[in-house]
């Protein structure tokens, strides 16, 4: 009996020790499922990753296209010097490595180079330009000093830094407006160009032109050692390339394809058609920026971040923003 009793207790204690280990698992279990929530459930600290910081930031302009001249159509010549200044008061307050104006920087008459350069010493970032159309609407005798004006030594030129290369074209090297009247190149310019219109092709209008073959010369090699050395390109100019269209160069299928054969071109931003444009052209941007000289009050510009696979664009005013991503 005694034996019993004792088994009977036995029982009843490794019963009670049983529902108490299976209640502990159980807790353990709704413990477990409550924390397995917690760790699932995002926190703030799951999202605030690191912002990644652009290898560098330039600012693009293009087309101020100034004279002291009255409007013509939606072109507002004497307010481009305040939206220039506006322009380069915002630049001001972003940390750029430099800023690009590319072309058109006057709209004629050399005496307005005197007028904008004052205020584009403001700018705290070097500036590079291109040369626009508009920028040799000079008198016949200031052609050849429009380059010193805008700081240039040379129409077409390229900098490096860190892996990067840029480069600035002349598209208005060969052109009837870029030499004066009476000379060698401004006579063969207008008998290519006629060639051309009777050709059909796109962009053969006066105020369009092309690089040379010395230049395109000059590009190849460029690009090549980009390849070599591994560094990205990113180009510049004033004349679309593409869409091939009135406002694009003479020989646009021809530059397009030397971009296109080296593939450390990521892209070609310009200006001269005043209300933008973006192609994507098998991975190759195109980017036309909008025309700073137009419309009375709305300013056009833009800030650009450069990363290692793509340049966001932030637009200002008219400027559309944009992320080009690197092919």
């Amino acid at each position: 009996m005694q034996i019993s009793l004792s088994y009977q207790k036995i029982k009843f204690v490794m019963k009670g020790a049983n529902e108490a280990s299976h209640s502990a698992r159980q807790n353990r279990r709704q413990h477990l499922a409550v924390l397995g929530t917690t760790l699932a459930t995002p926190t703030l600290s799951t999202f605030a990753q690191p912002k990644e910081s652009p290898l560098f930031s330039f600012g693009l302009m293009a087309d101020c296209q100034y004279v002291d001249a009255d409007k013509k159509g939606s072109r507002f010549y004497r307010e481009s010097p305040a939206k220039l200044e506006a322009a380069i008061s915002t630049l001001n307050g972003h940390n750029l490595d430099f800023t690009f104006h590319l072309g058109d920087f006057i709209d004629r008459d050399f005496r307005s180079f005197d007028t904008l350069n004052p205020i584009a010493a403001k700018l705290k970032s070097p500036l590079y330009h291109a040369l626009g159309n508009h920028d040799f609407e000079v008198e016949e005798s200031k052609k050849q000093e429009v380059l010193k004006k805008l700081g240039l030594k040379k129409s077409y030129y390229s900098f490096r830094r860190r892996g990067y290369r840029f480069l600035i074209i002349d598209t208005t090297e060969v052109s009837t407006y870029r030499h004066p009247k009476g000379s060698e190149e401004q006579a063969s310019a207008v008998t290519e160009l006629e060639r051309l219109r009777k050709a059909g092709v796109a962009g053969s209008k006066p105020w369009n032109g092309r690089p040379s073959e010395t230049q395109l010369t000059w590009l190849e090699s460029e690009l090549a050692a980009a390849s070599d050395g591994q560094e990205t390109v990113l180009l510049f100019g004033h004349h679309p390339i593409l869409p091939d269209e009135s406002h694009a160069i003479w020989n646009s299928s021809s530059v397009d394809a030397i971009f296109q054969k080296h593939t450390c071109a990521k892209l070609y931003i310009n200006g001269h058609n005043h209300a933008g444009y973006h192609l994507d052209s098998k991975g190759l941007h195109y980017l036309t920026l909008d025309g700073m000289v137009e419309t009375e009050n709305t300013n056009a510009f833009a800030v650009a971040d450069l990363y290692s696979n793509r340049l966001e664009i932030t637009g200002f005013g008219r400027q559309e923003s944009h992320v080009l991503k690197f092919r």
